[in-house]
């Protein structure tokens, strides 16, 4: 009772040729896709590989991999400098006859631990009707609009729990679209598309970074109607603002009362609130250092903070870590502050991949205990529906825990990661994946569920945070 009673305090007071290749022996079986001392592709990698979902093909040349999506009726070289630039650097795999399991981010000897694999499997050769990726955004708007909805229907997970008719959908924009539809005009009709999806990892991005999407919570309903009786701050989004910079506030100034600290790049913020109980506060899982440090540096850089930061609460009775306004990030920063919360393996989810209909299985996630220390006494994650992604995945890790419980409203319910295509000169995402948890449950549109439920948000006053 003690630790619930401080919870509300806080928001009361915050409304398988081989080249031998140099790894670890941690790293058995593993292999980069590029020798950095060649300068050339892993010759064992050599031909074509076609995705177990994702609707992807590679093509493995001796000085390059190049990446293809595909459709039933199209195929196409991608535009996607992010995932190229991993697979010709960083990337390491695993071969196993005829399978390629692929993992995209270097981690050193966590490589295999805090990600999950693509699998593709070899195949003799990509469609001979494959457009390059120019002639690809010179087809019609008809013809970009029917790339997309094929692109969405094959690989979109959610369509039943949605309630998504893609048939009705697709008749009621056909006559929309026509040969003469100018870019903006298709630009907005595949962004309506994407708005119906009620899913924030769906999107449609233009060439200057405009985003069109579904952006609703119910929390944001609670301050646009706040905002709506109220006549001091006239701009929305000024009051949005201001909704977040007064809860920051509050947790510094009411909370922490100014002793607290702030680390990795002000993305975590921690301290005692009394002698018996401690308090994290994860305001990202992206972002723990500067932009131009590696994704491993960042690693590295919540493992420094982690170590200092429980070396400090480790003889606390209990912690509470607060994701309540935790946007997400990506699943490896989660999995590695989770690791520290359990002294014994523990398998978390399992992830799957959907594509034309199916689900394949593409890779597990477990909670590794970190070597240097673990805490295992009362953990409590905070939660609210505006932690969303990489937020709701670090809740199913730690709620997989024996010594942690969750608290607060569920969350916002978008854990899938975001498969990216290119459809003319836009980019869309995608969410085509599902976290099943070991009772065989999955938490996309209805949110990680708590094990104690409080109100944290009042529409009486939705700048003072109760739960």
């Amino acid at each position: 009772m003690k630790i619930l009673f401080h919870i509300f305090i806080i928001y009361l007071f915050v409304s398988c040729t081989k080249k031998e290749i140099n790894v670890n022996d941690f790293h058995a079986g593993l292999q980069y896709t590029f020798l950095k001392d060649g300068q050339m592709v892993t010759p064992v990698m050599l031909g074509f590989w076609k995705s177990i979902g994702n609707g992807y093909y590679l093509e493995a040349k001796r000085d390059s991999i190049l990446l293809y999506s595909y459709t039933e009726n199209f195929c196409y070289k991608e535009k996607n400098d992010y995932l190229e630039g991993l697979l010709n650097s960083q990337s390491q795999f695993i071969l196993c006859e005829d399978t390629l399991s692929i993992y995209l981010t270097d981690y050193g000897v966590k490589t295999k631990n805090l990600q999950s694999k693509k699998d593709f499997v070899r195949v003799e050769r990509i469609p001979e009707n494959c457009m390059g990726f120019l002639e690809m955004t010179q087809l019609n708007p008809s013809e970009l609009f029917s790339l997309y909805m094929e692109t969405i229907i094959e690989n979109y997970a959610f369509s039943p729990e949605r309630n998504l008719d893609w048939n009705y959908i697709l008749i009621s924009y056909q006559d929309s679209i026509s040969n003469t539809s100018y870019t903006e005009e298709l630009f907005s009709i595949l962004g309506e598309v994407a708005a119906l999806t009620k899913d924030h990892h769906t999107k449609v991005i233009n060439e200057n970074g405009r985003t069109l999407q579904y952006r609703g919570t119910p929390s944001a309903m609670l301050v646009q109607d706040a905002f709506n009786k109220q006549s001091e701050v006239e701009d929305l989004n000024d009051y949005f603002n201001l909704f977040f910079e007064t809860n920051a506030k509050n947790i510094t100034d009411s909370l922490l009362q100014g002793s607290g600290e702030k680390v990795a790049n002000g993305n975590i913020e921690w301290g005692s609130l009394n002698k018996d109980l401690g308090y994290i506060k994860i305001n990202s899982f992206a972002g723990f250092a500067p932009r131009e440090y590696t994704r491993k540096q960042q690693i590295d850089s919540v493992n420094f903070q982690m170590r200092k930061i429980l070396g400090v609460l480790a003889k606390k009775e209990a912690i509470i870590i607060d994701i309540g306004f935790n946007f997400g990030g990506y699943d490896a920063s989660g999995l590695t502050i989770a690791n520290y919360f359990t002294d014994e393996p523990v398998l978390a989810y399992i992830q799957e991949v959907y594509n034309n209909g199916y689900f394949y299985c593409e890779d597990s996630i477990t909670v590794e205990p970190e070597d240097s220390m673990n805490y295992t006494k009362p953990v409590y994650v905070f939660m609210t529906d505006i932690s969303r992604s990489a937020a709701e995945s670090f809740a199913m890790m730690m709620g997989a825990l024996p010594n942690v419980k969750l608290v607060g409203t569920s969350t916002l319910g978008i854990l899938s990661g975001m498969l990216g295509k290119s459809i003319g000169d836009f980019y869309t995402t995608f969410s085509n994946q599902r976290l099943v948890s070991v009772n065989g449950e999955f938490y996309e549109v209805v949110g990680v569920k708590p094990d104690i439920e409080l109100n944290v948000f009042r529409k009486e006053n939705v700048f003072q945070k109760i739960f």
